[in-house]
């Protein structure tokens, strides 16, 4: 409440003004750092989900399906565009992960030492890079390869282009199961270092100058 003009203060009293009572800026940083950490977070966690989730559902359920009641090469085919479309699906979701990534990762770097060299955190950082680099791999490597081959009639195990189509299912399927895990674990890594507000301002009490007295300032 603010003193009308003219009037004084009785002695051994102090009125407060807007700005005493207003937080301090590291409170009001600290807010707004746990609401964007808390944003980023979550986005990360809906791609990797969705995409972890994707992977699941045409790997381990559809695949073996399509493959066991559709014949030859319409099976192929079918798995072949679906895989593939998926393929745009999971490096987008693996862009928006690792997008998530660098805003969390910018946040930490103003924070002190200790927040910045905590083992969970370094170890999200990794894996959501993995994870992101073993996408793109089959995206852009396996998954064309085996369109090619099965648009050449090549089947596997029948032949040394059955062979080398194989080979290319088994590293495919191998990194997908890597997509898979190392999704589920930048999940958890997410939600296990995810920081509130008092985390930070309590970070930040020891730095915190000492405060003023209430009432105007000579």
């Amino acid at each position: 409440m603010m003193r009308p003009m003219g009037m004084v203060s009785p002695p051994g009293h102090e009125v407060f003004s807007e700005e005493d009572l207003a937080p301090p800026h590291w409170v009001l940083r600290a807010q707004r750092h746990s609401r964007i950490e808390r944003t980023a977070a979550f986005v990360a966690v809906l791609a990797l989900g969705l995409w972890s989730g994707g992977l699941v559902a045409l790997g381990a359920c559809a695949a073996p399906m399509v493959f066991g009641l559709t014949p030859f090469p319409f099976s192929a085919d079918a798995m072949g565009a679906s895989f593939a479309r998926f393929d745009t699906i999971a490096i987008g979701c693996a862009t928006v992960a690792l997008g998530a990534e660098v805003v969390r990762t910018l946040l930490d770097l103003r924070r002190s030492n200790t927040s910045r060299g905590r083992l969970s955190i370094r170890a999200r950082r990794y894996l959501a890079i993995l994870a992101g680099t073993l996408a793109i791999v089959s995206g852009t490597q396996f998954t064309p390869e085996i369109q090619a081959l099965h648009r050449a009639g090549v089947r596997r195990n029948i032949g040394a282009k059955g062979a080398r189509l194989n080979t290319v299912h088994g590293r495919a399927e191998a990194f997908g199961k890597g997509e898979v895990v190392a999704a589920i674990a930048v999940m958890a890594l997410h939600l296990a270092t995810l920081r509130t507000s008092q985390d930070d301002e309590d970070e930040n009490d020891d730095e915190a100058p000492a405060p003023l007295p209430p009432g105007p300032q000579a």
